[in-house]
């Protein structure tokens, strides 16, 4: 049990000499706010060459989004009954494949 008493003591005691040479060395070091302006992050500042909202999306987007569409569709089909299933996989793949034909003018001069 002492020698509890005595572990707990030197810990405690070097807990508050830490405590104490931190203060110190915070009061030693002049504050110039310097310093404090250098850690600060910049103003996030939307780049000019962002999209326009108003435009269509490019068609990365566009074809992203229509692949997560039809892979919710398949999804969708896969918990129809296997009667109805093909057909209905079917149908995902041909709507799939009209969207991909229609974004096609938003492919640019990729090859």
């Amino acid at each position: 049990m002492n020698d509890h008493r005595r572990l707990l003591s030197l810990i405690t005691l070097t807990c508050l000499l830490a405590a104490c040479g931190r203060e110190e060395s915070a009061q030693a070091r002049p504050e110039t706010g310097i310093e404090e302006a250098a850690a600060v992050a910049p103003a996030i500042i939307a780049p000019a060459e962002s999209a326009d909202p108003a435009q269509p999306p490019s068609y990365e987007v566009a074809i992203a989004s229509a692949a997560a569409d039809h892979n919710k569709a398949l999804e969708r089909c896969r918990q129809q009954p296997e009667a109805v299933r093909s057909q209905c996989e079917q149908e995902a793949n041909v709507s799939f494949s009209e969207v991909e034909a229609s974004l096609e003018p938003l492919r640019g001069n990729q090859p």
